[in-house]
């Protein structure tokens, strides 16, 4: 997780760190002192830009918030045709890093404090969604009719896909979830146009 932040310097350190830790073993498993185990990071330090254990998983939820849509559609960000790269970002050869084994770090802390910190809850639905947005930005530049419902369809298909692929460690998931995204580009309805060239209601 690379991507640019807001943070900087040995906080910034200290995120990437615990991102990597609570990726591994999950947010409960994990406390916080154990989060920088091996970093090299001292304990005074750590408290000096955190006070709690959520503070930091806030932070590492906000991290991979701004670093997921980087991660998973750069590879595919070059083609031209927005229904080519819906189909094409389920192509696990395009992503051979250890991301799509990962599962989603948002939808696992929503699960993980729900009930117990709605603070975590909200960046963790939010961290899980911007895929969604991303599938939404696409869908509606290729033209389709409902381009927010078949985002989230599309959001769904790829949460199933990381769930199942952290669950077996591998992603042959995401084999079937091309297809089944391709299917469903397919019989989705495009935006009809008139001979003017405006849009049919």
């Amino acid at each position: 997780m690379e991507h640019g932040t807001e943070m900087q310097g040995k906080k910034l350190e200290i995120v990437k760190y615990a991102f990597d830790r609570f990726s591994e073993s999950g947010f409960h498993a994990t406390a916080m002192e154990a989060a920088l185990a091996g970093s090299g990071i001292s304990k005074r330090t750590l408290y000096k830009y955190f006070s709690s254990k959520e503070d930091l998983i806030q932070a590492v939820l906000k991290l991979y918030s701004e670093g997921v849509v980087h991660e998973l559609f750069d590879p595919v960000a070059h083609m031209s045709d927005p229904r080519e790269q819906i189909v094409e970002f389920f192509d696990v050869r395009k992503n051979p890093g250890r991301m799509l084994t990962r599962g989603c770090l948002g939808a696992r802390a929503a699960q993980e404090y729900a009930g117990k910190h709605q603070g975590v809850v909200e960046l963790g639905i939010a961290a899980s969604s911007r895929g969604e947005t991303k599938f939404f930005e696409l869908c509606k530049r290729a033209g389709f009719q409902k381009p927010q419902r078949l985002a989230k369809q599309l959001n769904l298909i790829l949460q199933g896909a990381l769930a199942l692929s952290h669950a077996s460690g591998e992603t042959s998931a995401f084999l079937l979830a091309k297809e089944t995204a391709s299917a469903l580009l397919e019989g989705a309805p495009l935006v009809k146009f008139k001979q003017n060239g405006g849009a049919a209601r």
